[in-house]
C-alpha cells in the first residue's frame, strides 16, 4: 500500500512494494539515504541480505568521515553494490548512476526525536540534531523552525523530484518482517548505551553485522575497486576542498 503524508509531498512505500519494484526493474545497485536514528542499520542489513549483496554491502560506517569525492568516485567505479549513507545531504543529487535504485528511509519525526531523548537520558547522544541543523543554511526554502528530523524529510521532498528512480521506504513497514525485533525483545537482549547498533539476523551468518559504533565483524568482506592512484586523487581532492570548511563536502 502506498501512502502520502499530508505535510510531505512524496509517497512512502512498504518494504514489500519496494522489493517488488527492485526485481521488476532489475536494478543493479542500491543507495539507501537515511538520517541518524531512523533504523537504517537494521533496514540496510536486511535488504542487502534479501537482495543478495552479501559481499558488496557497504554500511554508513564505511564512508564515515570520508570526503564526498570518495563516495562519488566509489559509486562511479563500482557496480553491483548496496550502500547506505546518512551524510552528504546537500550533494545527494550528484550521485547519478544508471541501473541504480535510490531509497530514502522514512521514519516518523516523532519516533526519531524520541530516540534522541532516550540517547540523551542514557548518555550516548552523539549530537545528531546539531549535525543536521548545520545543513539548514543550504536549504533556505525549508521552514527553519521545524524539527531536525522533519527538516530531513523536507530535504528529501525536494530531492526526490530531481533524482530518478527514487523511492521512500517506510521503517514502520518492517515491523511485519521476520527479522524485526520488538522494543521489548531488544531491551532484554541488548544494552543500547554499550552496543548501539546491534541487530540480529539469525538465518544468515555471512552478511557483515554492525556492532558497537560500526565495527565490522568481518571486515575482509569489504571490497573496493578504487585503484591506488584513484585513492591518492581522492586524498588530495579532500585536502583541497576541505579548506572550504563546508559541510556540503562531507
Amino acid at each position: 500500500m502506498v501512502s502520502k503524508l499530508k505535510s510531505l509531498d512524496f509517497h512512502i512505500y512498504t518494504w514489500e512494494e519496494i522489493e517488488e519494484i527492485f526485481y521488476k526493474k532489475k536494478f543493479q545497485n542500491v543507495i539507501l539515504f537515511s538520517q541518524p536514528r531512523s533504523g537504517s542499520t537494521f533496514v540496510s542489513n536486511v535488504l542487502a541480505k534479501q537482495w543478495n549483496y552479501p559481499n558488496r554491502f557497504f554500511p554508513e560506517e564505511f564512508f564515515l568521515g570520508q570526503h564526498f569525492v570518495y563516495l562519488k568516485s566509489f559509486i562511479k567505479k563500482n557496480d553491483s553494490f548496496f550502500l547506505n549513507t546518512n551524510e552528504f545531504w546537500f550533494r545527494r543529487i550528484n550521485l547519478k548512476k544508471e541501473r541504480t535504485m535510490y531509497l530514502y528511509l522514512y521514519r516518523s519525526s516523532e519516533e526519531i526525536l524520541n530516540s534522541y531523548s532516550k540517547a540523551r537520558a542514557k548518555d550516548y547522544y552523539l549530537g545528531w540534531e546539531e549535525r543536521i541543523n548545520k545543513y539548514r543554511k543550504f536549504f533556505p526554502t525549508i521552514d527553519s523552525s521545524i524539527s531536525a528530523p522533519l527538516f530531513g524529510h523536507k530535504v528529501w521532498e525536494i530531492q526526490s523530484k530531481i533524482i530518478a528512480n527514487s523511492f521512500a521506504i517506510s521503517y514502520e513497514s518492517f515491523k511485519t518482517h521476520r527479522f524485526y525485533l520488538s522494543d521489548d525483545i531488544r531491551k532484554k537482549k541488548y544494552k543500547p548505551e554499550s552496543n548501539m547498533k546491534q541487530i540480529e539476523i539469525e538465518e544468515n551468518k555471512n552478511i557483515p553485522l554492525i556492532t558497537s559504533y560500526g565495527k565490522m565483524k568481518d571486515e575482509n568482506k569489504i571490497l573496493d575497486n578504487l585503484s591506488y592512484f584513484q585513492k591518492i586523487y581522492c586524498f588530495f581532492r579532500r585536502k583541497i576542498e576541505s579548506r572550504k570548511i563546508n559541510i556540503k563536502n562531507y
